[in-house]
């Protein structure tokens, strides 16, 4: 998707799109399909390095989710199934969290933080929400940095993390927290001073979006068709 130069406007609806059929979708062959689509459009971009680490994570949780709805799908919360074993429920499930997941590691590799926030903007939505949630990611972000940082700053010094029991852990990790939280304080106050020295409003809203290529209209419109006909299918049974 990166390869193609897209909106992220178009990225936005194509990310909610895929994941709307995907929990619309009841046949095992169309979830499949889905799932190979978003594979190969994936592996195609620049970010298949990302794709194939994630992918690698993967692994564990998908067997766990075959195991579960294949022997024990009739403790199930949600729908009842038939008791036995249902390895067909199995796959279908296995795949669907497959899809999902892929669709969100691919939304998450395609799409800045910039972008993301300027998209849902440009849909009218609340400014402040909007403000806030990407300050939040952004923030999230540099905790992450800080963390990584000051991990690998104490552990040159000799600070032993993950050797111990399960509380001998979690107390080997108060020298980390500590500072990470001093530095994460920090950064919020110079990032309030930062907004009080440039008469920062949130009454103000922007937008600098472009204008919406052919290419994105027409992925936009597939995207479209294609939930409002798995809708009257699958939920109306229209056709």
């Amino acid at each position: 998707m990166a390869d193609l130069d897209l909106d992220p406007r178009t990225k936005i609806i194509a990310f909610s799109s895929v994941i709307a059929l995907a929990f619309i979708s009841k046949d095992l062959l169309v979830i499949a399909a889905l799932a190979a689509a978003m594979m190969a459009a994936l592996l195609l971009s620049d970010k298949r390095g990302f794709i194939m680490r994630g992918l690698k994570g993967m692994i564990p949780l998908l067997i766990i989710a075959f195991l579960l709805w294949s022997f024990m799908h009739e403790w199930s919360l949600f729908q009842r199934y038939e008791s036995g074993v249902n390895l067909q429920l199995g796959v279908f499930m296995s795949l669907r969290l497959f899809l999902i997941l892929l669709t969100s590691l691919g939304f998450v590799a395609t799409i800045g933080m910039r972008d993301l926030v300027n998209a849902l903007n440009s849909f009218r939505l609340p400014y402040k929400a909007v403000f806030v949630l990407g300050l939040t990611m952004r923030h999230l972000h540099t905790i992450a940095e800080d963390y990584k940082a000051i991990k690998e700053a104490q552990s040159s010094r000799g600070l032993e993390l993950d050797r111990g029991s399960l509380f001998r852990r979690i107390k080997n990790y108060v020298p980390v927290l500590i500072p990470l939280f001093v530095r994460s304080i920090e950064n919020a106050e110079r990032l309030t001073l930062a907004m009080e020295l440039r008469s920062f409003s949130l009454n103000r809203r922007r937008s600098s979006n472009r204008e919406l290529k052919i290419l994105d209209l027409v992925i936009i419109g597939g995207f479209i068709s294609a939930l409002t006909l798995a809708a009257l299918h699958y939920l109306f049974a229209v056709i």
